[in-house]
This record gives C-alpha cells, sequence and structure tokens, in this order.
C-alpha cells in the first residue's frame, strides 16, 4: 500500500502542488497510467492518504479535488516520495550489477586462439 501512496504524492510532487494546492481528480485519473499500476489502486491509495490526512477531498467545487496538506508535504520532504518507483516495472526488474572492475583483456600470442583475445580474472 505504501507504494501505491507513493506514486500518489510523487505525482503531487511532478505537478509542484504547494501545501494547499489543489489537484483535479481527473488530472490525477490522467497522469495515472504512466504508474503502470491499476486504476483500482489510484482509488485505494487517494482513500488511505485523505484517511491518514496527507490529502483532503473537496467535492464542493466545481470537480473532485484533491488538496496537499501538510502532513502529506511532509511525507514528500521525508523522501519517501522521491524514492517511490515510477512504475511497478521498476520493482520486479532487478538491478544491474556493478561492472566487474576485475576483468583485463590480454591478447593471446599468436598461434593460441587464431588472434582472438582471452579475458582473465585478476
Amino acid at each position: 500500500m505504501r507504494v501505491i501512496e507513493d506514486a500518489v504524492l510523487r505525482i503531487f510532487a511532478d505537478r509542484q502542488v504547494p501545501v494547499g494546492g489543489q489537484l483535479a481528480l481527473e488530472a490525477l485519473r490522467a497522469e495515472w497510467p504512466r504508474t503502470q499500476m491499476r486504476r483500482s489502486d489510484l482509488v485505494q491509495g487517494v482513500r488511505a492518504l485523505v484517511f491518514d490526512g496527507e490529502l483532503e477531498l473537496d467535492e464542493e467545487s466545481e470537480g473532485p479535488v484533491l488538496i496537499l496538506t501538510p502532513r502529506g508535504q511532509a511525507r514528500q520532504r521525508a523522501g519517501r516520495t522521491v524514492e517511490a518507483p515510477r512504475s511497478l516495472w521498476s520493482l520486479l526488474v532487478p538491478k544491474k550489477p556493478e561492472p566487474m572492475a576485475g576483468l583485463r583483456h590480454h591478447a593471446v600470442p599468436e598461434g593460441d586462439g587464431y588472434g582472438r583475445r582471452k579475458t582473465d580474472i585478476s
């Protein structure tokens, strides 16, 4: 659930919504597909953030809008939103290993290996 909430708050951060600033629910829905999460996850994440007091829902305006609270901004500043994955795929794909610095290429003397290069690990 934390990943979903962080993805919602990331959209607020990407849009640079200040404390007390509003983001239309339709705008949030329009940006949600780039997270590659389910549409139902958006509903779940918004409900949790509203329940926790990190967002407020205003349904009295022309369309439903979400308002970033000081508590929501504090969570963004704590770094949790910055580290949130941009997509579900980034959670599933293992990180690339660091290049192996110990590999060295040495030329094989002529006659052995037809001039190919040999890799020695030192």
